[in-house]
Formats: structure tokens, C-alpha cells, sequence
């Protein structure tokens, strides 16, 4: 016998399943492409601030002053990068997955209904800047106009594999470096904090106490025979020129972690996750035990 919970024996009226909402950023090519060449000036000024450390570094030479390095920085490094993240926050937009379309909402609301069937691939970029993302290849052959980028995309495209071979993308190596890159490169504000503002005060310390030994005959000397501000001002040009070095060194490793996973993902896809580990933990290694090892070694020679 047939059992209902509904009055009269008639049974309960079909749901609708909720439809699956992802957070991405949509961008629009020509906003991606500014956003891209910021990027790319950025790493460039890295790259040749970096040179000009090592340079110094291996003829003995200071020809790097804090003061101009600074402003450098700001001016070709920060100030660019903080612009990029007004634009990304500025394209946030949602993405829900329903049974026959999805949805594309963005800031200010404006929606977009895009038909399964009207989608002939979901693609991921070629350049993963300015983050992982993918394109939709429209039936026209055309792309669509917004492209979505997207940190983690496995999950989208999974929701996507129900609806003919849009999620096939699953496996691709950029696919893959997207989501490796999300699972062990997460950030906070507290843990830049950490690494490039309270921990160079440890070599700052090393070195500040070494010459206030050898010049004053002791830690506290340069206090005691000039004052407070002479003292602060002291420990001043050290801590500057060892953050903004340990900055450039930082960002050294940096770019030749996300090469080795960009690589690995492309040559070695199902080591992927392990290699972007292997290259987290040797950029923390590397940073956080290698610069102490090399002040050690200094005192040493």
C-alpha cells in the first residue's frame, strides 16, 4: 500500500534542487589585459631589484641605498599591485549551476543566463595571471565576455561534468597548478606580518648587537654615550636594508616556486600537489632557516 505524507493520498510536489553558487571574479578582456601587464611590470621591477641585490651582494659593492629602494618599491611594486587588487575586488561575481543554464551575476547587479547548450567548452587561460581562470567557448565559436577566474576550478567544472563534456577540463595541468596553488598557498595578513616585519628584527638583532659590541663595547654602549635617538636611528639603518633585502630574497624564491609548480604541472600532473608542497616548504626552509644559516656563516669566516 502506498503511504504519502501529503492530505488526500496525493504525494508531495517535486522540489527544485538548489542550484550550486561558486565566488569567482569576471573579467572582461580588455580589464584582464591591464590587469595582466600590471602584473607582469611588477614582476619585472622584482626581478630587477633582485639583480641589483645580488650584485651587490657577490662584488661587495653598495650600490643599493634603502631610501631610493624604498620608494622603488612602492612606486613600482606596491602602489601597481594594490591597483590590481581594487580591479579584482571591483569584477567579483557569482556563478550558480543549474539543471539546464548557468548564471552569471556581477557587482552592481546585472545577471547573465547562459544556456548549457549554447557553450561549446569551458577552457582554462593559457596565462594563469592574473590568477588561475577559464574561458567559455561559445557554440558561435567566439568567446564568451566575461572570463572567470577562478583560484580552485575543480569544484565548478565537476558541477559543470553533468552537462555533456563541459567539466572535461578537470584534468588539465593549469587546472591542476590552480588547485595545488590554493590548497597550500593561502595568506593572511598576520603571516606577512610575521615573515616580513617581526622576523627580520632576529638578523637585525644579530648584526645590531655585533656592531654595538665591537663599536661601543657592549649591546646598550651607543645608548649610553649618545642617547636614545642616536641608539633607535642606529638600529634604524640596519632593520631597513635587511627587510627590504629579505623582501627581494623572498620574492626570488617566489618566482621560482611558482615556475617549478607551473612545470610540474605540465610534465608531471598527478605530482602536482606534491611538488607545490615540497616547493612551500622549501621557500619557508629556505627563508626562514637559510637566512640565519648565513649570518652564522659570516661570523664564522
Amino acid at each position: 500500500m502506498l503511504v504519502t505524507d501529503a492530505p488526500g493520498g496525493t504525494p508531495p510536489p517535486a522540489t527544485t534542487p538548489e542550484p550550486a553558487r561558486f565566488v569567482v571574479h569576471a573579467w572582461t578582456p580588455g580589464l584582464r589585459g591591464l590587469a595582466v601587464v600590471t602584473q607582469l611590470a611588477v614582476l619585472g621591477a622584482l626581478l630587477h631589484f633582485t639583480a641589483q641585490l645580488a650584485s651587490d651582494l657577490f662584488q661587495g659593492t653598495q650600490n643599493m641605498q634603502p631610501v631610493p629602494v624604498a620608494i622603488g618599491l612602492v612606486l613600482r611594486v606596491v602602489l601597481p599591485l594594490a591597483f590590481v587588487a581594487v580591479l579584482r575586488r571591483s569584477r567579483r561575481a557569482t556563478v550558480d549551476v543549474d539543471t539546464h543554464q548557468w548564471t552569471l551575476a556581477l557587482r552592481g547587479g546585472a545577471r547573465m543566463e547562459i544556456p548549457f547548450a549554447a557553450v561549446a567548452a569551458v577552457r582554462p587561460w593559457r596565462l594563469p595571471l592574473p590568477g588561475p581562470g577559464l574561458t567559455l567557448r561559445m557554440q558561435s565559436g567566439r568567446a564568451f565576455s566575461h572570463a572567470l577566474e577562478v583560484e580552485d576550478a575543480v569544484p565548478l567544472l565537476r558541477a559543470l561534468s553533468h552537462h555533456d563534456s563541459l567539466g572535461a577540463a578537470q584534468t588539465h595541468p593549469l587546472v591542476r597548478y590552480g588547485q595545488a596553488r590554493h590548497a597550500f598557498w593561502g595568506r593572511r595578513w598576520y603571516h606577512l606580518l610575521v615573515k616580513y616585519v617581526l622576523f627580520p628584527l632576529v638578523p637585525t638583532a644579530i648584526l645590531f648587537y655585533s656592531y654595538q659590541s665591537i663599536s661601543f663595547g657592549g649591546p646598550m654602549g651607543e645608548y649610553k654615550m649618545y642617547g636614545l635617538d642616536a641608539y633607535l636611528r642606529s638600529f634604524g639603518r640596519y632593520y631597513a636594508p635587511i627587510v627590504l633585502c629579505l623582501l627581494l630574497f623572498a620574492c626570488f624564491w617566489r618566482v621560482l616556486a611558482e615556475g617549478a609548480s607551473l612545470l610540474a604541472a605540465w610534465l608531471l600532473p598527478n605530482w602536482a600537489r606534491g611538488v607545490r608542497r615540497t616547493a612551500e616548504w622549501i621557500c619557508g626552509l629556505v627563508y626562514f632557516v637559510g637566512v640565519l644559516a648565513l649570518i652564522g656563516l659570516r661570523f664564522m669566516m
